[in-house]
């Protein structure tokens, strides 16, 4: 009784100071954006991607989203020039470039017609909006209470750089990530498909989606994969139709640049905020010889998807009921997508937040063992507990390496723990 009320106590002091640092961060960023440094924000992510995209796609010129079809930087390309002309503080050693499809631009298109910091304003409310609607998509599925999902959310560190940055990763990534597998558990399968397809919009956590659509298809439930193809087919036409076939090929053109662009030192990038481990690993070598390693890596990032699909595939076999069979292939996916996605930054680790609630959750669809609310809880507090030192020691590129290995460690144990229930077949609680 007394260690059941010291927890009580303990879960009550953590959602207050989760709840004092949700208000102070929403305080931080208003003030920031607003008054205190409207101008430092010029080079924030949406405002020098998804603001100038929108303005050149509500003008009518598309054709200026991306480089040339040989170009091999997107240093003085088209968007880059219209991003400098746009916003007049924003440096000239920074380079404007944009690597989503054409509709993202198009989406934007209206939050152009403001000014840029109260456009990012906008689009942050809606952020903040999108991950209230997740917290209570998942606390429905946890038997969370809603408020306590959402303060701690802000616990999770990408969470506040996503904002701060304005990237999409909450609004076009979590949202249709979460609303996808809360109906598939509630057993609509193609209409979850369908939200999926959405994911598009935001391409690194379409992975995680297809992942779980097709180790679904693999015991025979095909629903869901066959709507997330159809839905993506018609995003696809959707472009072609609205932005023309040529600046659809632009796009599609514009991913060797985007490869550059990470990897060739043909512009800054924060490296220092790199995650994933084929591109972790890449970028500690010199630049002429990332080329020759590259393949291997990415190689064996394909790997480690075939063998979390062949993993899940075992669950089949089990008398585990299906939500703990999905939930198990959806964090499952979503791991593998933080641990082997090359083009991934740190804020996009926002990724992992539904799989940090699962797997830390006593009454929901995964079972109650504490060696998953275990590797929840370590995860959680590690990829929070980096990022300070990410900020401060930015010319170590080992350090998003270390991340990356101790969750590729906890990866590897929550695998261990899964195949030894798969090896006594239950579901049950193992002490």
């Amino acid at each position: 009784m007394a260690a059941r009320q010291s927890s009580l106590s303990l879960h009550r002091a953590v959602v207050f100071a989760a709840t004092v640092f949700t208000v102070a961060a929403a305080i931080f960023l208003l003030d920031n954006n607003l008054y205190s440094h409207p101008d430092r924000f010029q080079e924030s992510d949406y405002i020098m991607t998804f603001y100038v995209a929108g303005h050149l796609a509500a003008a009518g010129r598309s054709n200026e989203l991306y480089p040339e079809p040989d170009a091999r930087s997107f240093i003085d390309s088209p968007f880059d020039k219209a991003a400098h002309a746009l916003l007049p503080h924003l440096p000239k050693t920074t380079t404007g470039a944009y690597m989503y499809i054409p509709l993202v631009a198009g989406f934007f298109a209206p939050f152009s017609f403001v000014g840029p910091n109260l456009s990012l304003f906008f689009w942050q409310a809606l952020s903040v909006l999108a991950l209230a609607l997740c917290c209570w998509l998942l606390s429905r599925l946890t038997v969370v209470k809603i408020s306590d999902a959402f303060f701690l959310s802000f616990l999770y560190a990408p969470v506040f750089l996503t904002l701060w940055a304005g990237q999409l990763g909450l609004g076009l990534g979590l949202l249709p990530l979460a609303i996808g597998y809360f109906l598939l558990i509630k057993e609509r399968p193609f209409a979850a498909g369908l939200v999926w397809s959405l994911l598009l919009l935001k391409p690194q956590y379409f992975i995680a989606a297809a992942f779980v659509s097709l180790a679904c298809a693999l015991t025979g439930r095909y629903r869901t994969f066959f709507a997330m193809s159809l839905g993506s087919l018609l995003l696809v036409g959707l472009t072609i139709a609205v932005f023309s076939p040529s600046v659809t090929m632009q796009w599609l053109l514009s991913h060797k640049v985007s490869d550059a662009y990470f990897f060739e030192g043909l512009q800054g990038i924060p490296s220092h905020l790199i995650t994933g481990l084929p591109a972790n690993l890449m970028i500690l070598l010199p630049v002429d010889e990332r080329r020759a390693v590259k393949l291997p890596l990415y190689a064996v990032a394909a790997l480690a998807w075939f063998v979390g699909l062949w993993f899940c595939a075992k669950f089949r076999k089990t008398q585990w009921p299906q939500s703990a069979q999905i939930s198990l292939a959806f964090v499952v996916s979503l791991i593998l997508s933080a641990l082997t996605m090359p083009h991934l930054l740190y804020y996009e680790l926002c990724v992992l937040l539904p799989a940090g609630f699962l797997l830390l959750a006593k009454n929901g669809p995964l079972p109650n063992d504490k060696v998953l609310r275990s590797v929840g809880t370590v995860g959680w507090i590690a990829v929070s507990a980096f990022l300070p030192f990410l900020l401060t020691f930015t010319k170590y590129k080992t350090l998003p390496l270390l991340l990356e290995i101790i969750l590729l460690s906890l990866f590897l144990i929550l695998l261990w723990n899964l195949d030894r229930r798969f090896r006594l077949g239950t579901h049950a609680v193992i002490g």
